[in-house]
């Protein structure tokens, strides 16, 4: 498990291109109709937390990703509880209800409750869906202030403090990463097998290379899974079910 305070970033061109090539299509998340492995990397911004279960959308995108599975969420921390607690911040995301009456959880009229995620958490969720792996997961950290947040609420004392420590916010992330209010982690499929875990059996068919794996439970029962290594690249994104 890796950690860094370095910040994940797409370029205005960059956004401009993937709008451009890439294709939209709508699935909810806790049930993607795609099959393991269908795209490269899967991307989430800011979307689990709109979900009835956010574990069940990390698992998903887990699932149809073959090499990586990147979220971007609010994160848990001693700072983000206090300010739930001084009322600084949202329990439940009111704010994110649209005029037409979609943004909440699974973009309906109700607002979401605000899953604020920890390491061990998304640690805990991959080993458990993925057992026969050691996780590879990195995390990268930064601080949000909510200026628009306290612009919409009418807040000005709040926005004038906002706006003056808003400078200082990419130092603090630097100095204090795990106090945070939002952070991003990367989930790589590519992690080494337990040692108890039998290396993965390459079977040529045809013009196609499979890796078959291979693992034994507590009852001596073998679960086989293939993976076909011919697939074209391809990246799904999402930012809100």
């Amino acid at each position: 498990m890796q950690e860094s305070s370095a910040r994940l970033a797409l370029t205005t061109s960059s956004s401009r291109i993937l709008r451009r090539t890439m294709r939209t299509n709508c699935r909810t998340l806790k049930n993607l109709s795609y099959d393991d492995g269908a795209f490269d990397v899967v991307i989430v911004h800011a979307g689990l937390h709109h979900c009835y279960s956010p574990h069940r959308g990390l698992l998903e995108m887990y699932r149809v990703a073959r090499k990586c599975a990147v979220a971007f969420e609010a994160r848990e921390s001693l700072l983000m509880r206090a300010a739930v607690r001084l009322n600084l911040t949202e329990t439940y995301e009111h704010s994110a209800i649209l005029p037409d009456g979609t943004g909440g959880v699974a973009n309906t009229r109700t607002p979401n409750f605000i899953y604020r995620w920890t390491e061990r958490e998304v640690t805990k969720t991959i080993a458990s869906c993925d057992p026969a792996r050691v996780p590879q997961i990195s995390f990268f950290y930064d601080l949000r202030i909510p200026i628009p947040r306290f612009t919409q609420a009418g807040n000005r004392i709040m926005r004038a403090i906002g706006l003056m420590l808003e400078p200082l916010s990419r130092f603090f992330a630097r100095i204090a990463p795990k106090q945070c209010n939002e952070f991003a982690f990367a989930v790589s499929k590519n992690g080494p097998l337990h040692p108890w875990i039998k290396p993965p059996i390459v079977v040529i068919a045809g013009d196609r290379r499979h890796a078959l794996t291979e693992t034994f439970g507590r009852g001596g029962c073998a679960n086989h899974s293939t993976h076909d290594a011919s697939r074209q690249n391809r990246i799904m994104t999402s930012s809100l079910f």
